[in-house]
């Protein structure tokens, strides 16, 4: 059962299952193994927030005073083929994606005025990459009463989606594919050796890859430390049941660091990282205090402040950073391929980074 693989896959979140998908697609007699240390993704890819999106006007300003215009952009265009990708490929149905639209939200006229500034700026460059006539569109959200200023920025091409159900989903297609499954490994180290690479897992089991594909995101670090990713932790709470729900749709905030939308009659949100940098760069699993009492805080000041509320349940996911936030996506050596680092956007990258993978292979 443990006879050298031809490719194995490290991680099975939605990024490492889709490669797996493609491999057996290219390589129909090959042997496959997808390698995860749970039983099933515990990483972002189960615990992320549902969201359909690929930047707010602000964060892609945020973004352009710290990397090229081109290069910027083309990320937003992966993100966003990625999606109409994704839809296209497993079907909107299958796992509750809804195109909903997306709004960015202002607290202040500071805030709002640097983005109309550069609203027409960045409409016309992503109207070249992407052919659409308008990305991003100013729009009154008076109806939902929230406390920020009148006057968003809309976006109607984002939208939500069930990442439990995707992940089911993408999980089935991979058994099915005969590809092995091998769960429970968590793999301390990575040895190259003859040309191949042994994965090392804590239980001292061996396991040998011809060719070994790290889509393990923030974790990766762990076994190649020299690589420019740093874990991310993001907090999420979900609140109970609320009588006449007053808005339906995804919002992001402060240069997308804050996020929320409706999952039928309740409110999600998450993020706050920014105010917790440094305790968030963690690979803990476990929510803290002090970024949930934020996000409650948030709620209550800014999303929900006419109505009352309970907290049902809260919950975190890892997300991967580093100084660029393009996606490592190359061959590493002769015998190993990365693609980590996903910026929290792995549910639009996916299936765009999981193409570019089986072209290196």
């Amino acid at each position: 059962m443990l006879k050298p693989f031809d490719f194995v896959i490290l991680g099975t979140g939605l990024v490492g299952k889709q490669i797996a998908i493609k491999l057996v697609k290219k390589y129909p007699n090959s042997r496959i193994a997808i390698v995860d240390r749970h039983p099933f993704s515990y990483g972002a890819s189960t615990r992320n927030a549902g969201f359909s999106c690929f930047g707010s006007v602000s964060e892609i300003i945020m973004d352009l005073k710290n990397d090229q215009s081109e290069n910027v952009f083309e990320l937003v265009k992966q993100r966003f083929l990625g999606i109409e990708k994704l839809v296209d490929e497993f079907g909107a149905s299958n796992f509750d994606f809804f195109q909903t639209g997306g709004f960015e939200v202002f607290e202040n006229e500071v805030e709002y005025n640097v983005a109309i500034e550069n609203l027409s700026f960045i409409n016309d460059y992503l109207s070249q990459k992407l052919n659409v006539s308008e990305m991003f569109k100013i729009e009154s959200i008076n109806r939902f009463n929230f406390n920020y200023l009148d006057k968003a920025i809309y976006n109607p091409f984002e939208g939500m989606l069930n990442p439990g159900k995707l992940n089911q989903l993408l999980s089935h297609k991979v058994h099915k594919a005969g590809v092995e499954p091998l769960y429970g490994l968590e793999i301390k180290e990575i040895i190259k050796q003859e040309g191949q690479y042994a994965l090392i897992a804590s239980n001292g089991l061996k396991i040998i890859a011809n060719q070994l594909i790290l889509a393990n995101n923030a974790f990766v670090s762990k076994l190649l430390p020299e690589l420019d990713v740093v874990p991310a932790r993001g907090q999420i709470i979900l609140t109970k049941p609320i009588d006449k729900l007053h808005f339906d749709g995804i919002f992001h905030a402060n240069k997308g660091y804050i996020y929320f939308r409706n999952v039928g009659d309740r409110v999600l949100i998450g993020g706050g990282r920014d105010q917790f940098l440094n305790q968030e760069k963690s690979y803990d699993i476990e929510t803290t205090d002090d970024v949930i009492n934020y996000l409650i805080n948030y709620l209550k000041t800014h999303v929900l402040q006419i109505q009352e509320f309970e907290v049902e349940t809260s919950w975190s996911g890892i997300m991967a950073m580093g100084n660029e936030k393009t996606p490592i996506v190359k061959r590493f050596d002769e015998s190993l391929v990365l693609c980590v680092r996903m910026g929290g956007m792995g549910v639009a990258l996916g299936p765009i980074v999981s193409d570019e993978v089986i072209t290196l292979l």
